[in-house]
This record gives C-alpha cells, structure tokens and sequence, in this order.
C-alpha cells in the first residue's frame, strides 16, 4: 500500500511539475513573437518654424571631393529650450561637424550674454553634396551663432573659413586657394582667413629631360615648393581682399552689423 501511495504521489508531482514547465515554455514562446511598438520622432522643419525666436544665415566654403572650392551656407536658428543644440542631418554630417559646432556654441555663449533658455538648431546647405566633413566652418559656426543669439544682421560681404578654438582662437585650415576662388568668383569682397595663411606654399611639378646616351632621354619628374602672396592674387584675379584674423573677435566686425 505504502509503495502504491508513493507512486501516485510521484506521478502527480511529474505531472505537476510537466505542466509548469509547458506553462513556462508557452510564456516564453509568446515573449519571442511579440514585438514592441517603436516610436520613430522625426525632426520636422516646420514644427521648429512654428516655435522661431531668430534666425541668422552666413556663407560657408569648402572643397569639395574633386578639389574644386564650392560656396555654401550655414542658418543657426534658435527655439525655447533647454540650452540643446540640434543639426539638419540632409545632407548627412560626418561627427567633426558635430564637434565643431558644439565648440562654436560655447564661444558664443561666452561673447554674448545667453540666458541658457533657448536650443540652436544648425541647418547646412551645400549645393548637391552628400556628405558634409571637416571643422573648416567653425569659425562661420560661430559668427552666426553670436549674431543669432544677440539678434544681430549679419553683413552679405564676406566669407571666413577657420577652425575654432575654446579660447575663441580660429586654427589653420587647407584648401585656402581653392575656397579663394570660389568665393572671388561668387562676388565676396572680404574673405577672411586664419592668421598666417595669406601665404600659400604649394609643389608645382617641374619635368626635366636628361640625356642618357645613345639617342636615349631620361624623364625626371620633382616638385618645387613655392609660395604664393594670396592678397596679391585674389586682388588681381576676382577683386577679393584676403584678410587675416586670428580670433573671432577680430572677425566679428566684418560681419555683425552694429
């Protein structure tokens, strides 16, 4: 008896413990095929509109893939906020961008008496590009954020290209021939660069002939630096006067109007 009662005790604990264990498999199984809604926020230009404190636009230049210099341009807008600051993502940014701006904001903050109650929202336009790179436009970035956050007008004469330092400090860029010409040829009749840069050192490809014998030349290829005075240059070829500025506060008049 005592070993009948012992069976059926053992079987009602299998069968118990079989019946959690399909409980357990059922709840996990249905876990595996649910699938939580996803929330996708995205940005629309016409909300932040509706919100608008200001908005001020400067011309940026770069270079572009093919090494040809190309016009662009650069609007901070700001909103009521919580001191964030927001890019247009069209076209697409590569990261230093978004350390450029960052850094451009707190020089601005520092210039300008901000009361931290506002988002800056920075919008690029760079003609049919893809992909926007390079801290070139720091020093951009900033003007137009000092002019934003003062409801400044921003002058229509002018172009600067520089990185921009914590200190307020614009740093040394490439390409300064390059963005020369494209902003000579759009009509500017300031463009501002780093301290130091008016002087352009380039290698100019000299191709020599040496006689080897036997009615036989050698071709000898080398490159030669040489500078170039870009105040010269861009005053004779497109009108431009190049100037050189070594902090933002040196840049400022040209572009913030009074």
């Amino acid at each position: 008896m005592v070993l009948v009662l012992i069976s059926f005790y053992n079987y009602y604990e299998n069968y118990s413990l079989q019946n959690q264990v399909e409980k357990i498999y059922n709840e996990v199984k249905e876990m595996k095929n649910y699938t939580a809604p996803v929330q996708v926020l995205i940005p629309d230009e016409k909300n932040y509109d509706k919100f608008l404190i200001v908005q001020k636009s400067i011309p940026i230049v770069a270079v572009s893939s093919n090494g040809d210099g190309v016009m662009g341009n650069l609007t901070v807008k700001l909103i009521p906020g919580n001191n964030n600051v927001l890019i247009n993502t069209n076209p697409f940014l590569e990261t230093d961008i978004q350390y450029s701006v960052n850094k451009a904001v707190a020089v601005a903050k520092m210039k300008t008496n901000y009361k931290y109650d506002k988002d800056f929202i920075f919008d690029f336009r760079a003609g049919n590009a893809q992909l926007i790179g390079g801290g070139s436009a720091g020093a951009a970035e900033t003007i137009a954020t000092i002019a934003a956050i003062e409801n400044k007008n921003i002058k229509k004469d002018a172009v600067i290209t520089g990185t921009i330092n914590l200190d307020g400090t614009i740093g040394r860029v490439g390409g300064i021939i390059e963005k020369a010409k494209a902003v000579g040829e759009a009509g500017y009749k300031y463009f501002l660069v780093p301290g130091g840069q008016s002087k352009v050192t380039y290698y100019e490809r000299e191709v020599t002939e040496e006689p080897l014998g036997f009615g036989i030349n050698i071709l000898n290829t080398r490159y030669v630096p040489k500078t170039i005075d870009l105040k010269k240059v861009a005053k004779e070829q497109w009108g431009l006067n190049v100037v050189e500025v070594s902090n933002i506060d040196q840049a400022l008049k040209y572009f913030i109007e009074d």
